[in-house]
């Protein structure tokens, strides 16, 4: 036999005041029962029965096992990449208080709605690089999505195909270990001044299988993007208006057959989205077989239970009038 649980001191408190207890009454009723000169032996059935229920039921809660079971586990997974436009246009104010604020507070407040998939972040404007690698770690992902800011990139402008291009990259290396795994990217952008996407990469990405969500951020109107104290304004000192060019991220996610879904002030598709990445399906990676051991807890239970009705059903007179 094997136990589940040691016995620790919760259950020795147990044990020692029921002992102790039980004893005080039984000397009581002895004490009793000696001044009308009568006896109390008949008390001591009800203490071993009671005992023993005690003892049962302790027993139960300690897990003991007989014998071990063979069983498959099956393991399923889903590797998903926030892929983050941090171009300067998504510092516009069209979304309060910016299109990255508001799309960051977002995603932290929802992000658990991914249960166990893994999750990383790369981040682009005029090139791309790999913020957080692929993690279950949840706490960290939130961090790394509260510091992320236009700032991180020198160089601005809006390259596509340099965050497409390092995504191939970090998937077929995974895909290396196991390449079953389901594949997940999710685009946050305003969809500013992309330029052409390479077909080459268009045809990586549809030959590895790889799904697309996107989420287009910002207002067709258009807001001014806050620098400083001040706003941008263009080389003839004319603030610029930057807006969401939703045609082309609804092309490029039509492409490569994926879902469009959209953020402002007055429409927040973002837990849509993240339901929509937790409904893709997760392929299965590998089974394994485990041994666990037979828990028979409830015959421990039953019989205690048992002695219990047992014991109130039945009483043990020590005094006949």
């Amino acid at each position: 036999m094997n136990w589940i649980k040691p016995l620790t001191i919760v259950e020795f408190v147990f044990i020692g005041i029921f002992l102790l207890v039980y004893a005080t009454y039984f000397i009581r009723l002895y004490l009793v029962a000696r001044r009308l000169g009568t006896t109390a032996r008949s008390v001591i059935i009800k203490f071993i029965i009671r005992g023993i229920y005690l003892g049962l039921c302790i027993l139960g809660l300690l897990g003991p096992s007989f014998g071990v079971n063979e069983i498959e586990s099956q393991a399923t997974g889903k590797d998903i990449f926030f892929v983050f436009d941090l171009s300067r246009s998504m510092d516009a104010i069209d979304i309060e208080p910016s299109r990255l604020e508001k799309t960051k507070f977002e995603l932290i407040k929802n992000i658990d709605q991914l249960k166990s998939d893994r999750i990383g972040l790369i981040v682009f404007s005029s090139e791309a690089y790999t913020h957080t690698p692929l993690t279950f770690d949840r706490d960290a992902i939130r961090l790394f999505i509260q510091k992320l800011n236009t700032g991180l990139f020198v160089n601005n402008g809006t390259d596509l195909n340099a965050a497409f291009s390092l995504i191939l990259k970090k998937f077929q290396a995974s895909s290396t270990l196991n390449s079953r795994k389901t594949k997940v990217i999710v685009l946050i952008s305003d969809g500013e001044d992309f330029g052409k996407i390479e077909p080459s990469v268009i045809y990586a990405l549809k030959q590895n299988k790889i799904n697309l969500l996107t989420l287009g951020v910002g207002t067709p109107q258009g807001g001014l993007i806050r620098e400083g104290m001040d706003y941008k304004k263009d080389k003839n000192g004319q603030e610029v208006v930057s807006k969401l060019n939703a045609p082309y991220l609804l092309n490029l996610t039509k492409t490569l057959n994926g879902k469009y879904f959209q953020l402002t002030n007055q429409v927040n598709g973002v837990s849509d989205l993240l339901k929509e990445v937790d409904r893709v399906e997760s392929n299965w990676i590998d089974t394994r077989k485990m041994t666990v051991a037979n828990n028979k807890y409830y015959y421990f239970v039953i019989l205690g239970l048992l002695l219990m009705i047992i014991d109130i059903l039945f009483t043990v007179r020590t005094i006949k009038i």
